[in-house]
């Protein structure tokens, strides 16, 4: 695992949350729901080693990132606000990895500031109307508010529910790493937090640009699992025979979350994918 120095930049009044593995990056790694950057801890490195700097931020409302009651937590607000953070580092362009909603996040990213975005990677990605699944769906139902809000309610018994049926090598699923994802979502204000994330997210904020995200002309690479239940393989394909300038690559030892399943795959793809296409 690598280990690196959290930062904060300040974005209206909003804390991100966010580590870098060096000065000048040009690789943006963006998580999902329920994760944050600590999903790209063992990819990090090896990309750093093959002298990709990364930046890894917590997207707003998730991790270490600012949890602010009112804010729009979905991914065209959330593209709009890496969008500000990647300006105030200076970033000068490079290629944007995103998983689950981060993948949703990076297209929109792509659409939006182009000039910025040389190259896509989407990971196990949320793709025209596939989101939200019907597990995150569910919490749009005002009942939730009474479960997540009582005293004794155990998140991470779900969470680790989750991360079983979305990774193939589920020894993983320690109870450190569920203790990890929980931790930023601990009481009823955390739990609070992860039922407004989850609220925010709107299919129509992709799916309606899904014309658009097929005609992107930057090199795009998709990296799927080939046993994800929450993202199926179909809307990687399809998303991938869409867009003129993409390759799928699927991984048969992977489900949903594929950085925890193969970091050292995953990172090895991308690296070759910086080296080759770009």
């Amino acid at each position: 695992m690598t280990q690196l120095q959290e930062k904060f930049l300040d974005l209206d009044g909003r804390q991100i949350a966010y580590v870098a593995t060096g000065p000048d990056p040009s690789i943006v790694l963006l998580h999902g729901i329920p994760t944050s950057r600590h999903l790209w801890r063992d990819v990090l490195g090896p990309l750093s080693e093959a002298g990709l700097n990364c930046v890894a931020p917590d997207l707003l409302g998730y991790g270490d990132s600012s949890k602010p009651e009112s804010a729009d937590l979905g991914i065209a607000s959330q593209a709009r606000i890496i969008e500000g953070l990647l300006q105030q580092l200076s970033w000068n362009g490079g290629v944007v990895v995103g998983h689950d909603i981060g993948g949703g996040v990076a297209q929109l990213l792509a659409l939006n500031c182009p000039q910025y975005v040389r190259g896509l990677v989407l990971v196990d990605s949320i793709a025209y109307d596939s989101f939200p699944e019907p597990g995150i769906a569910r919490l749009k139902d005002p009942v939730w508010d009474e479960i997540l809000g009582a005293e004794g309610f155990d998140l991470r018994k779900g969470l680790a529910k989750g991360l079983r049926s979305g990774m193939a090598q589920q020894e993983k699923v320690t109870p450190e790493l569920v203790a990890e994802y929980e931790r930023p979502f601990q009481g009823v204000t955390g739990r609070q937090a992860y039922l407004r994330a989850a609220r925010a997210l709107r299919t129509e904020e992709l799916s309606t640009r899904a014309w658009e995200i097929e005609r992107l002309q930057m090199p795009t690479l998709l990296v799927w699992g080939a046993h994800d239940t929450f993202q199926p393989l179909p809307y990687g394909q399809r998303l991938a025979k869409a867009m003129p300038n993409a390759e799928l690559e699927v991984i048969e030892e992977a489900g949903h979350f594929l950085p925890e399943d193969t970091p050292d795959r995953l990172a090895q793809l991308i690296i070759r994918f910086v080296k080759t296409r770009l």
